[in-house]
């Protein structure tokens, strides 16, 4: 059994990349598909925007999209993807 991931807390300013007084917040990232086949033919492609946005008590998830399929068999892939982004404000303020 894997252990819980924690959530991330976003570090204290200065610490940043080494650079004083800058501190990484939130990280965005938008990601594109093509569309599936039961999917409008006057569709260009999927797409999936997720922020980590941070309230003070570590990093969580902002999902936004209309429509994003996914392959039963992708599913863990796909959480584990999530997982990795709402650590990346802690692992790179460092």
């Amino acid at each position: 059994m894997k252990p819980a991931i924690k959530p991330a807390k976003v570090p204290a300013c200065g610490t940043f990349m080494g650079i004083k007084g800058v501190q990484l917040t939130e990280v965005t990232f938008d990601f594109t598909q093509d569309v599936d086949t039961d999917q409008s033919t006057d569709d260009i492609c999927q797409s999936l925007m997720v922020k980590t946005p941070n309230c003070g008590e570590g990093a969580y998830l902002v999902i936004e999209t209309q429509r994003w399929a996914i392959d039963p068999e992708d599913i863990d892939k796909f959480a584990d993807a999530m997982k990795r982004i709402c650590n990346i404000p802690e692992e790179y303020g460092k």
